[in-house]
């Protein structure tokens, strides 16, 4: 019987079907059931993070993100506006308590601000610090950058924690160094080179070298650094460190054969022009002394400046005149000159003296012409007609009641030192170095100040009336401001609080920019009580507005500060400064230009609350310094300023510090 074979089904398109067999079917499902959980717990988790990110966003919109600090001072959970308020207040209470400076078995209190008198301008601060900086820095952090780094960045800082900075201060290193000699006299002792004289008698002596020693200005900068970035008050020992004197006996005696070969019976004689002036040997041989050669490193001599004062003083009252400028009035709608301009001279002494020592060689010595420097006005008179001042633009006004004599006085006298001035167009005006000298030359009185525990006189009282009615004047006419400084309290003189400007030799400064394209007249005038400042110029259609200042962040003064001097009668009690509460102020101002382009800025204030000072008379001898014991040289006082364990900090560049150098009130 034959078998028939039967054949496999067909597809459609008659292709054999292949059926998997069970073991792959059982794979293949087995793989599908595993991955799909993971992909599930992946995408929650994604999600978690992200929502819970989102959620730690949305809870602290508007406040500072947790596990940020400036300096010591945490914020979490603050505004901005809170966290200004909070920094503040610490940096006041560190400042009222004050920092105690150590040197040797001596110590003075270092206040932030220092200078006591009855005119607030002589009043300035070491220590600056602006709380609404940092706070804007401490509320930026994890709200800057891309998506990504403000999305992850907060959940980071809160569970890390993050210092957005130490306490961004400014330290007046140079007036600190100063606060300190004036506060402890005799605590610096510079030292002497080695020095060759002349008796009348043509004899030569050499007094011998003395030691010297000065405060370690880098390491207490380090220290007081550290102090202030972290609001610690822990006393800083302050480093005496051993100067040596750059000549010694040695180096000055292999000067005493060319020495006596100089010396003769030889007159100097010194002309300028046509006017002479003769110096006699007994005269002139004692200028001769040893200098340093900064070529050689080797002593020299030479003729030196200082014991030559009184002779050159009577010839620099016939020589050095100062430059002056034009200056400017508005007469029948007009501008007319009433004082020209003239070239500046001054005697340079070191450069004469050079050229008389070279004569000295000589048999005879011919006359030596005197070396003047000469400097040119800024403004020199000018065809006026071609000024095109037509109108005023901005004015500025302050009131000065109640005002000593002497402060009235030096405002009528500064007032006048800038009445009629030119302001050239895209020139900087810059306040100090319009008004400069300072001094008795220029018709300034003096006040009675306090440094340390001495009451001595200081010019510049009133000035600083000056630069606030400038500011105005300045804002009022829509130019750019690039210097400007707030006292450091506030002041009656110049209310309202946060539209004042201070000025103190050689900083701060004031400054602005004649952006105008045509020239700017300075007018001013004193009517009773009001100082009032007129810019002339060409309007250009600009037009300026300026809010009200804001107040806030007001604080109590601190207690009493009692200050011994031995310039009053002893018991005797004598308060030169009232108490005064602190504050921070601002105001916007805004520019509109012809073109449509609008400036727009935030003029911030910053007010330390203010202690009353009053002095209290002691015996005489109290305040006798101590002898400061010098180490030897290339040594270092013990004790060192710094800590263990504190980081160091960067402080201001000399060029930053302004000297970070003080602010005047």
């Amino acid at each position: 019987m034959a078998v028939t074979k039967k054949a496999a089904p067909k597809s459609r398109r008659g292709a054999a079907k292949v059926i998997a067999t069970p073991a792959v079917a059982s794979e293949t499902v087995s793989k599908k059931i595993t991955v799909w959980p993971v992909v599930w717990h992946a995408g929650g988790a994604i999600l978690l993070v992200v929502g819970s990110l989102a959620y730690y966003q949305l809870t602290f919109a508007g406040r500072i993100y947790p596990g940020v600090a400036v300096g010591q001072v945490l914020l979490a959970g603050r505004s901005a506006t809170e966290a200004e308020a909070l920094l503040t207040a610490a940096w006041n209470n560190f400042t009222n308590r004050g920092l105690e400076l150590k040197v040797g078995d001596r110590s003075v209190t270092l206040t932030n601000l220092v200078t006591s008198t009855a005119d607030p301008d002589f009043t300035y601060e070491l220590m600056r610090f602006n709380p609404a900086t940092s706070a804007r820095e401490a509320y930026a952090v994890g709200r800057q950058g891309n998506w990504l780094t403000r999305l992850v960045q907060p959940m980071w800082v809160s569970i890390n924690g993050r210092q957005t900075s130490q306490l961004p201060i400014e330290i007046e290193l140079t007036r600190v160094l100063q606060y300190i000699r004036d506060s402890l006299p005799g605590v610096e002792q510079p030292p002497q080179s080695a020095k060759l004289t002349v008796d009348l008698a043509q004899n030569i002596f050499i007094e011998r070298e003395v030691g010297g020693v000065v405060i370690d200005a880098s390491d207490l900068a380090a220290a007081l650094g550290q102090r202030v970035a972290n609001l610690s008050v822990a006393p800083v020992t302050v480093k005496l460190t051993a100067v040596t004197p750059v000549l010694n006996q040695t180096m000055v005696a292999s000067l005493l054969p060319q020495a006596y070969g100089l010396l003769s019976d030889k007159t100097l004689s010194f002309n300028y022009g046509e006017d002479s002036w003769s110096a006699q040997p007994i005269v002139w041989q004692q200028w001769l002394g040893a200098v340093l050669d900064e070529a050689t490193g080797q002593a020299k001599l030479a003729l030196q400046p200082q014991p030559a004062d009184d002779f050159f003083a009577m010839i620099e009252q016939a020589v050095n005149q100062p430059a002056q400028d034009a200056k400017f009035e508005i007469r029948d709608g007009r501008v007319a000159a009433f004082q020209g301009s003239r070239q500046g001279r001054t005697l340079d002494r070191t450069a004469t003296l050079a050229v008389a020592f070279t004569e000295l060689a000589s048999d005879i010595p011919a006359p030596v012409p005197l070396v003047v420097a000469t400097t040119e006005p800024v403004v020199t008179t000018v065809e006026t007609n071609e000024l095109g001042i037509s109108e005023i633009i901005g004015v500025g006004r302050s009131n000065f009641r109640g005002s000593p004599q002497n402060r009235r006085h030096n405002i009528k006298v500064g007032a006048a030192a800038l009445n009629g001035l030119l302001i050239k167009p895209a020139e900087e005006f810059s306040l100090l170095k319009a008004l400069l000298p300072v001094d008795a030359s220029t018709g300034y009185l003096p006040e009675l100040v306090i440094k340390g525990n001495r009451t001595i006189p200081e010019y510049g009282g009133g000035l600083c009336q000056i630069g606030t009615t400038i500011f105005r004047a300045a804002l009022a006419s829509g130019l750019p401001i690039t210097a400007r400084r707030n006292h450091s309290y506030r002041v009656v003189y110049y209310e309202p609080a946060g539209t004042d400007a201070t000025i103190y030799d050689p900083a701060p400064d004031f400054k602005f920019v004649n952006d105008t394209g045509s020239t700017i007249l300075i007018q001013t005038r004193i009517e009773g009580d009001e100082l009032i400042f007129e810019f002339w110029g060409r309007p250009d259609g600009r037009t300026t507005v300026q809010t009200k200042p804001r107040i806030f962040n007001i604080t109590a003064p601190p207690e009493t500060k009692i200050v011994e001097t031995e310039d009053l009668p002893v018991g005797e009690k004598k308060c030169t400064e009232k108490p005064h509460a602190g504050a921070d102020t601002e105001f916007a101002y805004t520019v509109t230009y012809p073109n449509g382009e609008v400036k727009e800025e935030v003029f911030k204030s910053h007010y330390v609350p203010w202690q009353e000072v009053c002095l209290v008379g002691v015996p005489k001898g109290t305040l006798t310094p101590t002898e400061v014991e010098v180490p030897p040289a290339g040594e270092a006082s013990p004790e060192g300023g710094v800590p263990a364990g504190e980081a160091p900090v960067t402080l201001p560049s000399a060029e930053n510090q302004e000297q970070a150098v003080a602010t005047p009130a």
